[in-house]
């Protein structure tokens, strides 16, 4: 399973950005038999988007091959592509990736 998880700096220690589209990074970690397998930081390319971000976001997300995306907040203008790729949305509080990772 892959989540992808909007962070500032991204790793597993990092906490969930407040905000889907103007997150800095996005921390996708691989999960295996529920143990992380794998985690990367990626750097987020439409945060500075002045409009439309949040399709942008959706797609990239989609397109890291996200089963599952971790966030604080809505995202009102992805959902309908996180939906047709079957994107699992978890809203969460203010919580650090691992503990969000232990979770699932």
């Amino acid at each position: 399973m892959k989540v992808v998880v909007p962070t500032s700096k991204g790793g597993l220690d990092d906490e969930v950005h407040e905000s889907l589209v103007r997150a800095e990074t996005f921390t996708v970690v691989e999960l295996e038999g529920g143990k992380v397998k794998d985690v990367k930081v990626i750097e987020n390319p439409y945060r500075s988007e002045p409009h439309g971000a949040g399709s942008k976001v959706a797609l990239f997300v989609v397109d890291l091959g996200a089963d599952v995306l971790v966030t604080r907040v809505d995202c009102p203008k992805g959902k309908l592509i996180l939906d047709s790729a079957r994107v699992k949305v978890v809203k969460v509080g203010r919580v650090r990736v691992r503990d969000v990772i232990s979770g699932l």
